[in-house]
């Protein structure tokens, strides 16, 4: 009689499998563990050693009472959410390491599908759309009213000036800001108290709030998702208001029609650009956005003279070519898409210089920001003149030298909100 090859029972042998999973899976808690306990030491500690004095802060009811709806009257539930919120900012903007920890932490909140990303000293928000905004906090635009009044002060009183406001991503208020963020942004009431304040002071103003929807055209279609600047439709659009308003004021002839958008031909990048919001969650949770290009459908020939720090810039062809930044509608190295995309118009140059022998007898002089560049291009599509000067770049004189030597038929100011918020310009 064979001995009995003798092993465990089947029950036994199973538990001792589990037993074994159990104890691998409690070294790896305990791992884990530790590791999470010295990173919540570190982080606080670091933070103590380099931001001394800042905690705590984030408790504090004047910083709390920012995220109250009314700092008057609310419930316990909205105290606890405003702390949360107060912290969460708290963390966002003083953390040691909080840039890495920031782009890292807003990539997940993103993914997460949560409304409100905090990434480093600011509070971006999904809005219901898909579009990412910065919350704007709360400031007075007395200081940018009373610079605007200054330029229109500048420029002679029997010459027309114009200003152009370029509100940033949110025009349908209600339906894309998520319910319940409604009073953490203040870029509304901003907008409207700067466009109020310059209008009650007899300046003429034009509301790309007013602009913009009046076309029709869905939102995507001139606003970026990952960026808080224009698409360049939107730029078009605006340029032609502008061309309409010049020719009212000014009586001369200027075929507006040519900036119709039917009367281009369209190039689509797809997923090229990717704005400076989307750059804090990245592509794996968001697509970037398509850059369009348009080429007119007519014949054109532009003089462009531009200075862009060292590169100077005198061409002479139809407008695609001399217009348009073609290098940038590549991606960078090693990516899929281009931070610079959004600059195939324009955005950092000095100056251009536009002359069309087939514009109207019209010189535009536009003091321009990063969202009206490209404004100034295609405004050389409708006036045989068009100077457009970014008054962020110091060395290229003041707003009454450019009046005196180029005696424009109308000055445009064409400034977004962060343009005004910052006031990023020195026009004297």
């Amino acid at each position: 009689m064979t001995a009995r090859e003798e092993r465990p029972a089947e029950g036994v042998y199973c538990f001792m499998e589990t037993d074994k999973q159990n104890k691998l899976q409690f070294r790896i808690d305990i791992v884990l563990t530790v590791l999470f306990i010295a990173m919540i030491f570190f982080f606080p500690i670091t933070t103590a050693i380099f931001k001394d004095g800042l905690i705590g802060r984030a408790f504090y009811m004047r910083y709390i009472s920012q995220y109250l709806e009314d700092s008057d009257d609310y419930t316990p539930f909205e105290l606890v959410e405003a702390a949360i919120h107060s912290w969460d900012n708290f963390i966002s903007t003083n953390l040691y390491g909080t840039e890495t920890l920031g782009k890292i932490s807003s990539t997940f909140q993103y993914a997460l599908g949560k409304k409100l990303v905090s990434s480093g000293n600011t509070q971006m928000i999904r809005l219901n759309t898909g579009h990412l905004y910065d919350l704007q906090s709360e400031m007075s635009m007395d200081s940018a009213r009373d610079d605007i009044i200054s330029m229109r002060a500048i420029v002679p009183e029997d010459t027309p000036f114009l200003f152009v406001y370029e509100h940033p991503t949110i025009y349908d208020y209600d339906a894309q800001m998520p319910k319940g963020y409604e009073f953490l942004d203040f870029s509304r009431q901003e907008a409207d108290e700067i466009v109020g304040m310059l209008r009650e002071a007899g300046v003429d103003v034009m509301d790309s709030r007013d602009v913009l929807p009046a076309t029709g055209l869905p939102l995507e279609d001139y606003l970026m998702y990952t960026d808080q600047h224009w698409a360049t439709s939107a730029a078009i659009l605006m340029a032609q208001a502008i061309s309409e308003r010049a020719e009212e004021v000014t009586g001369v002839d200027l075929p507006s029609e040519r900036l119709d958008l039917d009367q281009f031909e369209t190039t689509v990048y797809p997923k090229l650009f990717m704005g400076k919001y989307g750059q804090r969650v990245g592509t794996l949770v968001i697509d970037p956005d398509d850059i369009v290009t348009y080429k007119p459908k007519y014949d054109t020939n532009i003089h462009f003279q531009s200075s862009r720090k060292t590169i100077v810039t005198d061409v002479e062809g139809p407008f695609d070519e001399v217009a348009l930044r073609r290098e940038v509608l590549e991606p960078e190295p090693g990516k899929s898409w281009n931070m610079r995309a959004y600059m195939d118009y324009g955005l950092t140059e000095e100056y251009d210089v536009l002359t069309n022998e087939d514009g109207a007898d019209c010189t535009i002089l536009l003091l321009k920001d990063s969202y009206s560049a490209p404004i100034g291009r295609f405004l050389s599509l409708v006036a045989d003149e068009v100077y457009s000067v970014d008054m962020r770049q110091y060395a290229v004189g003041t707003l009454d030298d450019w009046v005196k030597k180029y005696d424009p038929d109308i000055v445009v100011v064409a400034y977004s909100l962060q343009m005004l918020r910052d006031e990023m310009y020195e026009f004297e």
